[in-house]
């Protein structure tokens, strides 16, 4: 009976067990799959991806498009893991790629679920693919018409203007900085330095003046960095004074500079050679009780050779030397060994050259250089020759300014057949000639007298589509007055301002000096009142080449009213 009774307890077939995932709504057949409306298709996707079930969705007869990722990253976009899973399924198939749309949601929904790390990886893929401006104009409304919809965390646009300014990308950087200021959303103080730090690398300085005055606008306080990225933007843009004012204001509101603002108030002044000024930052620091350091001495070095006060400049190298805690680098070396090439002391250039060896620096092109050109500007040719021969001995090789060096030197010399000789071998060795070789031949010839080759050279420079500078045309412009070409002459004349190369002196100059050599006044008159209204400021160069002029043609009340500028300049 109990064995009957326990009979009678088992079930006649065994079930399988059940399991969560295993749910029946889950087990479909495929041509009922293709039959699905597009609402149901979102529906079965969305669900899966909640339930993790990755290898359901790769069963689905699915033809992925824009329009699709769309739709399922808004009906997830409240589970960032879920979008971000089938976005990186979507990203992996073979004929499909997601779009800026697509990037942008994304970006807006793992931003509102604090996913920093995942949202800047995105970012980032989104910013690679903004290969021109209207794409980054789309990626813009598109940003903002996602937060508009969703109503999510406005972090994602300080994050894309972070990336475009990292990457280089200052024009979409700047587009963007300028959106946010008109959509009242303020940007972080890092990304904003990294936009300010980033221009005035890119030569932008002006720009990132502007920049800093609309930060200020905006009520972003600056600290440390941003200070000294505005000194040395002012410093960049040749305003030191500006720079220094601004030092001294954001000193008096409480601000402290750091090292790398002062070095660059020293740069600044030293790069117009002013020492003056330069010893007053110096005693700015030492009030402040901010220590010198490499960048300090280095640009004080440098400073006193842009004066050609070369021996003190090598005085501040050996305090540098007996310091100890201050050691000259190859840089603080390679400025002073220029220095002495510069005023043509190449002993001491190379007892410098020498002493780096020993101390175990290697020579580059850059020291070697330096050398090279110092022998040829004065005329020591064959001393250049052996130099370049001996530096096989450190694996050196000429690059393109050795090889125009030389063929300065070359030319200074009138050897003008070898100078176009070392250019064969410059392009034998693959280096391109440039604007300055072209100039530098062009300058030879017209030592020489040689000016129908002059011309040619200019045909070929043009035929071989190098692009001329404002020395290739004043240098041209000499050929067509000392040919007394005045038509040429006059029409390259136009074409220089059409240019717009005519912002210096030397393009002014050239023409002035010509034209009172050739006694036309009334034409070296005009070029003057024309460089006076373009506030291009006439130098002693200018009062004396019309001074000159005037006393050829017997104008000697001109002539005295020209010589006497000559003393106030």
């Amino acid at each position: 009976m109990l064995r009957h009774s326990s009979r009678s307890l088992l079930p006649s077939k065994p079930h399988r067990v059940r399991t969560f995932h295993a749910s029946s709504s889950l087990g479909w057949n495929l041509r009922e799959e293709s039959k699905l409306s597009r609402p149901e298709l979102l529906d079965r996707i969305t669900r899966i991806l909640v339930l993790r079930r990755l290898d359901a969705l790769k069963r689905l007869p699915l033809v992925f498009s824009d329009d699709l990722l769309d739709s399922v990253l808004h009906r997830l976009r409240l589970n960032p893991t879920a979008c971000l899973r089938f976005f990186e399924f979507a990203s992996k198939q073979q004929d499909y790629r997601p779009d800026v749309k697509g990037y942008c949601k994304l970006a807006h929904i793992l931003a509102r679920a604090r996913m920093y790390e995942e949202t800047r990886a995105y970012v980032d893929e989104l910013v690679s693919l903004c290969r021109n401006n209207y794409v980054s104009f789309v990626v813009w409304d598109e940003l903002e018409r996602v937060y508009r919809d969703y109503g999510f965390s406005p972090v994602v646009f300080d994050m894309i203007l972070k990336a475009y300014a990292e990457k280089g990308m200052v024009k979409n950087a700047l587009y963007v900085f300028d959106k946010m200021a008109k959509c009242s959303r303020v940007p972080s103080l890092r990304s904003c330095n990294s936009l300010l730090s980033r221009l005035v690398r890119k030569g932008e300085s002006y720009a990132a003046v502007l920049v800093f005055d609309q930060m200020a606008r905006m009520g972003i306080v600056p600290d440390t960095f941003t200070c000294a990225i505005m000194v040395n933007a002012n410093c960049k843009n040749g305003r030191v004074d500006k720079a220094m004012e601004f030092v001294e204001e954001m000193e008096n509101a409480g601000f402290e500079m750091n090292i790398v603002a002062y070095n660059s108030l020293i740069d600044g002044y030293a790069n117009c050679g002013d020492m003056e000024r330069v010893e007053r930052v110096l005693k700015m620091m030492a009030n402040k009780g901010v220590s010198r350091n490499v960048i300090t001495y280095t640009s004080v070095v440098k400073g006193y050779c842009k004066q050609y006060k070369v021996e003190k400049a090598e005085k501040v190298v050996q305090a540098m030397e007996d310091d100890k805690s201050v050691v000259p680098d190859g840089r603080t070396y390679g400025i002073l060994l220029d220095g002495y090439c510069r005023i043509s002391k190449m002993d001491d250039a190379l007892r410098i050259k020498d002493k780096m060896l020993e101390l175990g620096f290697s020579l580059n092109n850059v020291i070697c250089n330096c050398l090279i050109n110092g022998y040829c500007k004065f005329g020591q040719l064959s001393k250049a020759e052996a130099f370049v021969s001996q530096m096989r001995n450190w694996n050196l090789k000429l690059d393109s300014y050795g090889y125009n060096a030389l063929v300065d030197g070359y030319c200074r010399e009138g050897l003008i057949r070898e100078a176009f000789k070392l250019c064969d071998e410059m392009i034998y060795k693959g280096i391109e000639p440039s604007a300055v070789t072209y100039n530098t031949l062009l300058k030879g010839l017209c030592r020489v007298g040689d000016f129908e080759d002059a011309l040619n050279l200019w045909r070929l420079m043009l035929e071989r589509a190098v692009a001329p500078n404002e020395v290739t045309l004043c240098t041209l412009l000499d050929v067509y007055l000392k040919m007394e070409d005045l038509e040429r002459a006059i029409l390259l004349w136009k074409e220089i301002l059409a240019r717009g190369f005519a912002k210096s002196s030397i393009v002014f100059n050239t023409m002035i000096h010509r034209l009172c050599k050739m006694g036309k006044m009334a034409e070296a008159e005009e070029i003057f009142q024309r460089m006076e209204g373009q506030r291009c400021l006439p130098d002693e160069i200018t009062y004396r080449a019309l001074r000159d002029g005037y006393c050829k043609v017997g104008n000697f009340k001109r002539a005295l009213a020209f010589s006497s500028k000559c003393q106030t300049v």
